[in-house]
């Protein structure tokens, strides 16, 4: 019986999506494709795929079986597109990028700018998020990852570590200062437990530095948390408290004196934060890939830790 890679890649969507739905708006199609297509395979495989119900729609044992084989067409779909995609003369196109979301917001949205002047055919889009990506599937281009890849599909371009100690507005540093001198203490003295810490909320607590500030302080609680870098920087710029930063990524203007940031010392020096730039073995030939990452080295090795 022959399968169409068209088949297996609705199967999948649904499976993953676990929604008709949803398979149908990551497709392209409309819902009643999607239900044509599964019914189509159903009927052919003689079994069925799917149960609906109000989880959504859920494998059956034979759908489960099936679902290993599908993601590896779906991988040698990717990988086929990218080797046709390496014919490319010239680099020019879109360039997909996973990056955790400080790295995103700090580092890759303003890499853009310098990618426009000297690649103005290529066009970033970048995909901010703590949950990798799966290249091999074609998630996206390249990754700037906090761990290293062992994945046997993937190669790593570069390594890069950051500095990173822990920041607050200057009028934060002042009402900290005034506290502990209200306690017949001076600035050197400041110990963890004494400050407000932003961090990361549920379900993302096991992102640094939360695990090592859990283990620091007796009974940690945050002065505020959330699940979204972009708020949890607004709550830093308003002077809510303190909050790891790469340091390299820290703006020297601010709207007031007040507003400005700056590092709390404790005394002792962070372990620098590490990135690993990765993607799918053969999409280090696409010219445009290429291009991008090297212009992404040159970026993460201004800002490296020394």
């Amino acid at each position: 019986m022959h399968t169409s890679w068209e088949d297996a890649e609705t199967f999948l969507a649904v499976a993953e999506s676990r929604s008709f739905s949803a398979a149908a708006h990551l497709l392209g199609v409309g819902q009643p494709t999607v239900s044509r297509r599964i019914a189509g395979l159903e009927g052919r495989l003689g079994c069925q795929l799917f149960t609906r119900g109000k989880q959504g729609a859920e494998l059956t044992d034979w759908g489960a079986k099936l679902l290993p084989a599908a993601e590896q067409m779906a991988r040698w779909a990717a990988e086929f597109g990218r080797l046709a995609q390496g014919a490319e003369e010239t680099p020019a196109g879109i360039v997909r990028i996973a990056a955790p979301p400080g790295l995103a917001v700090e580092v890759l949205a303003p890499l853009a700018a310098r990618v426009r002047d000297r690649l103005p055919e290529i066009r970033l889009e970048i995909l901010a998020s703590i949950e990798y990506v799966d290249l091999s599937r074609g998630g996206a281009d390249l990754a700037v990852r906090t761990r290293e890849s062992h994945e046997p599909e993937l190669t790593t371009l570069h390594r890069a570590a950051f500095e990173i100690g822990v920041f607050a507005t200057a009028g934060y540093r002042t009402r900290l200062d005034e506290r502990l001198a209200a306690e017949g203490r001076g600035a050197e003295s400041t110990r963890l437990e004494d400050l407000d810490w932003i961090t990361w909320s549920f379900p993302y607590e096991s992102v640094a530095p939360r695990p090592m500030l859990e283990r620091a302080i007796p009974d940690f609680a945050p002065a505020f948390a959330s699940d979204n870098y972009l708020v949890l920087r607004s709550a830093l710029d308003a002077g809510l408290g303190v909050m790891v930063l790469e340091k390299q990524g820290i703006p020297v203007a601010a709207p007031s004196p007040e507003a400005r940031l700056v590092e709390i010392d404790l005394g002792f020096s962070l372990p620098p934060s590490e990135y690993h730039l990765v993607c799918a073995r053969s999409m280090r030939y696409v010219p445009r890939v290429r291009a991008i990452a090297d212009l992404l080295v040159e970026r993460l090795e201004e800002g490296r830790a020394s």
